[in-house]
């Protein structure tokens, strides 16, 4: 108990000034984070692995997804959003792709990057005290928001039925994912104010 107790009040005086930060912070320093959350997601995006059997790739980039919509809430889907700006621009996406990247079978990632950040970062603004396991259970849900548009945009594109998506657009990606969100959440969750 008194481990607990320990661990829990640092927490609260480690993650109060990082809190504040978020909550205080000016647009413009809010906006240059987003920008600069944009360039991380493509210098991720080159980072990948590829797999014979999917057009999938492993990335960083759902780690960055979950930290970027907890430690700017709302600002982090605008982050997302310069990201597919200048993606799809500039081919910055996985492979140095560019506008081609989210009509292909990846697409649906790439959207999915911005709708789990608005979710997740709605989530941070609104909610005020956190707990582990709120944090960890948030940001399931954003990966299973990117699952969701993935699979279903990987299934269009190829003409797989339900499982078949799921099979090449999930499953390989879940266990890697899941250490994601728990690294997400035990370094966002400075970001927000405990329970």
């Amino acid at each position: 108990m008194q481990v607990f107790d320990t661990v829990h009040g640092w927490r609260r005086a480690t993650s109060a000034p990082l809190y504040k930060w978020r909550e205080e912070s000016s647009v413009v320093t809010k906006v240059s984070a987003a920008f600069f959350l944009a360039l991380l997601m493509a210098l991720a995006a080159q980072v990948r692995i590829v797999l014979p059997f999917t057009p999938v790739p492993f990335t960083g980039q759902v780690l960055l997804v979950l930290l970027g919509a907890v430690v700017l809430g709302r600002y982090g889907a605008l982050g997302q959003g310069m990201y597919l700006g200048m993606g799809a621009a500039l081919g910055w996406f996985s492979g140095m792709a560019g506008f081609a990247a989210l009509l292909g079978p990846t697409g649906g990632y790439l959207l999915g990057f911005v709708l789990a950040s608005m979710v997740l970062g709605e989530m941070v603004e609104r909610r005020k005290d956190w707990s582990t396991s709120q944090v960890l259970a948030a940001m399931s849900l954003g990966v299973l928001i990117i699952y969701a548009l993935g699979a279903a945009q990987l299934a269009l594109f190829l003409g797989l039925d339900v499982g078949e998506a799921i099979l090449l657009g999930v499953v390989p990606f879940a266990t890697v994912d899941a250490l994601k969100v728990l690294m997400a959440a035990g370094t966002g969750s400075l970001f927000l104010r405990p329970a």
